[in-house]
């Protein structure tokens, strides 16, 4: 993995390859702007940390269904340590990593 994916400095740290942060990109968005977020779409991964805590019950649906819809099938969503989507959404699956919990977007079968 580290080969494939870090460059290793000349004090032995390593950084992350050019060619994969080619593949990244990072937003600031209004979560409940629909024209804004229509614009992101395919996401593998989503971290929305300490975000959804400050919302209403009705607006974090509303952000979560989002969510669902602009991840990929089997992408993540990550939320702070204090969040979850417990009476918001179970759409989601929810899944451990190392020490974190982590939610998962179903993988749709072939027969969908």
């Amino acid at each position: 993995m580290l080969e494939k994916y870090f460059i290793a400095d000349e004090k032995g740290d390593y950084r992350i390859s050019d060619r994969v942060k080619e593949l990244v990109s990072f937003s600031c968005v209004n979560l409940l702007d629909p024209y804004k977020t229509s614009l992101i779409n395919n996401m593998d991964v989503i971290f929305c940390r300490n975000v959804i805590i400050y919302f209403d019950r009705e607006a974090k649906k509303k952000v979560i269904e989002s969510f669902y819809h602009k991840l990929r099938d089997g992408g993540y969503l990550l939320l702070g340590h204090s969040e979850s989507l417990i009476n918001i959404s179970n759409a989601f699956i929810l899944r451990t990593l190392k020490n974190e919990m982590v939610y998962q977007k179903p993988r749709r079968s072939k027969a969908d």
